[in-house]
């Protein structure tokens, strides 16, 4: 993903404010993630970019609860000078945050200094708190240690207190003093962390390198990438490679690079004037050359095909997944 995409924003709260919203669109998440930067979208099953979204604001903190349905990929950044603390509520199949493969039960630290790419295959739930770091006092030092490491929510105690806190804002109506929950929240994962030591969860050295050709590939898909060039300049046998990307996101990697390539097709269709290009034009450009082969899969994964997107341009996005995520734009075979 280009830097230059990412400037986040101080963390903007209004005392009391909450929203419940569904989507089913990467436009429509974007707009609903208060305090967060949604970058580079990539859907990777079919049934689209869906999922609810619930935002409570308290005093000096954000609580994000949300489901989100399908596989995707995407960077997400959150606010200036902010900290954060996700716990995974559940987890259907596979599922990373940034290099950190995750797990129901896990509570995950992370802070503003940069984006964090979410990957799943399939459902997920988890709240995340946003909260100033000019507000965590003498708890800051703590919490920033942990910064980028997991512990376990252990009994469920920090997924219960946050919903505890969500009922007694929302359905209840109880307008109790905010800053006593927000301090309620931190002490339990104070008291969370004082009980654990903060981890990173193992990885094999297969998985690792997975990791690194996601970034490299995340940036460069114009690039020419086949299996064997990726495992030759890794120095990693193709077979810890197909394994490996498997096991940390659930797909191929020849799959995964061919979902990626047709989201780059979807959004350069969506954003092209008919009267000037053409489907065949655009798949050609990134990599295929099999058209009926490629309507198949792109079909398949947008529940249309690429002469419908086509027709339906759409000339309202904020900036493409192109303009934004990718680094170079080569033409390739």
């Amino acid at each position: 993903m280009k830097n230059k995409t990412y400037d986040p924003e101080p963390l903007s709260l209004a005392e009391g404010y909450y929203a419940d919203q569904y989507y089913d669109s990467y436009e429509m998440l974007a707009q609903s993630t208060q305090n967060w930067k949604q970058l580079c979208p990539y859907q990777l099953q079919a049934g689209g970019i869906s999922g609810r979204q619930q935002v409570l604001h308290l005093h000096s903190m954000q609580i994000v609860f949300a489901e989100r349905k399908g596989g995707t990929m995407h960077n997400a950044g959150s606010a200036k000078k902010s900290l954060s603390i996700s716990v995974v509520e559940s987890c259907a199949d596979k599922a990373c945050f940034g290099r950190i493969k995750i797990q129901t039960g896990d509570i995950l630290f992370f802070d503003d200094t940069h984006p964090h790419n979410f990957i799943t295959n399939g459902t997920v739930k988890f709240a995340v708190i946003t909260i100033k770091k000019s507000h965590l006092g003498s708890r800051l030092p703590e919490l920033t240690k942990a910064i980028d490491h997991c512990i376990k929510d252990t009994d469920t105690r920090f997924s219960t207190i946050l919903y505890k806190t969500l009922e007694r804002f929302t359905e209840l109506k109880n307008m109790q003093d905010y800053q006593e929950a927000e301090n309620e929240i931190l002490t339990v994962i104070t008291e969370l962390l004082s009980q654990q030591i903060p981890f990173i969860p193992k990885l094999t050295a297969g998985e690792r390198i997975v990791l690194d050709i996601r970034n490299q590939i995340f940036e460069h898909m114009d690039g020419r990438f086949s299996i064997a060039s990726l495992a030759e300049q890794h120095q990693i046998s193709e077979q810890t490679l197909q394994n490996s990307f498997k096991s940390l996101f659930g797909f191929t990697p020849k799959r995964f690079l061919r979902l990626l390539k047709l989201n780059l097709v979807h959004n350069e269709l969506m954003e092209s004037n008919p009267n000037e290009s053409s489907v065949s034009k655009v798949a050609l450009k990134w990599g295929f050359s099999h058209m009926g082969r490629f309507s198949s899969y792109y079909t398949e994964l947008f529940g249309e095909n690429p002469s419908q997107t086509l027709k339906k341009t759409s000339f309202f996005r904020q900036k493409s997944v192109i303009e934004a995520c990718v680094v170079r734009q080569e033409e390739i075979d």
